[in-house]
């Protein structure tokens, strides 16, 4: 029995084959660096480092990194992978258009968003979910929680809770997203 599953096993037993997350970049930032330099393991540009320039288009970003994925691993279908910063720190509206230019994008086949467990609401979850039924993509949200230590949440400068992200997961079950929980391990101080 495998103790540990791999998530490209787990998309290839649901899509039928191999299935590659292709990084979104949005014109977003983080309310953690609003108020101070955000997190301490996060860069200058954020997590996404690899990710394209915000100000290129949605579909531009993901065409151009499907095209160089396509060619050398000969893919077929992809998830538009929301990652670099707090993707549901925009106004729903601007995240709604986004998402349609993704999920119209040909081989798009899920959505994936990326974002702090403290910048999720009901009214975020409902635009994904009309997104995943009228375009027929799936969903899944990644949220950051980093360590369940407060301690230590404190000391990276995170700036949430465990009891946020607990609220996060419990808020976002009932819509049948996949969830995905961001973990560092061994972060100093996590015993």
């Amino acid at each position: 029995m495998e103790r540990y599953k791999a998530y490209s096993t787990h998309l290839k037993e649901l899509y039928g084959e191999k299935v590659y997350k292709l990084p979104v970049n949005l014109p977003v930032t983080c309310p953690n660096r609003m108020d101070g330099d955000g997190c301490t393991f996060c860069g200058g540009v954020g997590t996404g480092f690899e990710a394209m320039n915000s100000e290129v288009s949605v579909s531009e970003q993901l065409n151009a990194t499907k095209g160089k994925i396509t060619k050398r691993y000969k893919a077929k279908k992809f998830i538009a992978y929301f990652q670099n910063y707090t993707n549901t720190f925009l106004p729903v509206d601007k995240f709604e258009k986004y998402l349609v230019e993704a999920a119209q994008t040909e081989d798009i086949v899920g959505i994936s968003v990326s974002t702090r467990p403290d910048c999720i609401t009901k009214e975020y979850l409902d635009c994904l979910k009309k997104i995943s039924e009228e375009y027929q993509v799936k969903i899944s949200m990644e949220y950051g929680l980093q360590t369940v230590n407060y301690k230590t949440l404190n000391k990276i400068d995170r700036g949430h809770t465990l009891a946020e992200y607990l609220d996060a997961v419990l808020m976002t079950a009932p819509y049948g997203f996949e969830i995905c929980t961001h973990i560092i391990l061994n972060l100093p101080g996590d015993d």
